[in-house]
């Protein structure tokens, strides 16, 4: 089993295109997923990235896709 490359918040954020501070606040809010290796040094993992990329990918549906009625029309199921 090949071991994943551990990544330091400035390799990280050279690859993906965010600042190290930006990195440090996504670990800190516990929204980007790190190790600990002491309590200086933390480490992630692209893994770990697109972990985070997936829980934070919202998708806004298109307005035809939402069940509504037309405005001043108030919905009754008939019996």
């Amino acid at each position: 089993m090949e071991q994943e490359r551990l990544l330091s918040p400035k390799q990280l954020s050279e690859i993906v295109g965010l600042s190290p501070a930006q990195i440090r606040a996504l670990m800190n809010d516990g929204r980007l997923e790190f190790g600990e290796i002491s309590s200086k040094t933390k480490m992630l993992t692209m893994s770990g990235w697109e972990r985070f990329q997936r829980k934070a990918t919202k998708v806004k549906h298109p307005e035809g896709d939402q069940p509504h009625s037309p405005l001043g029309k108030p919905q009754h199921h008939s019996l």
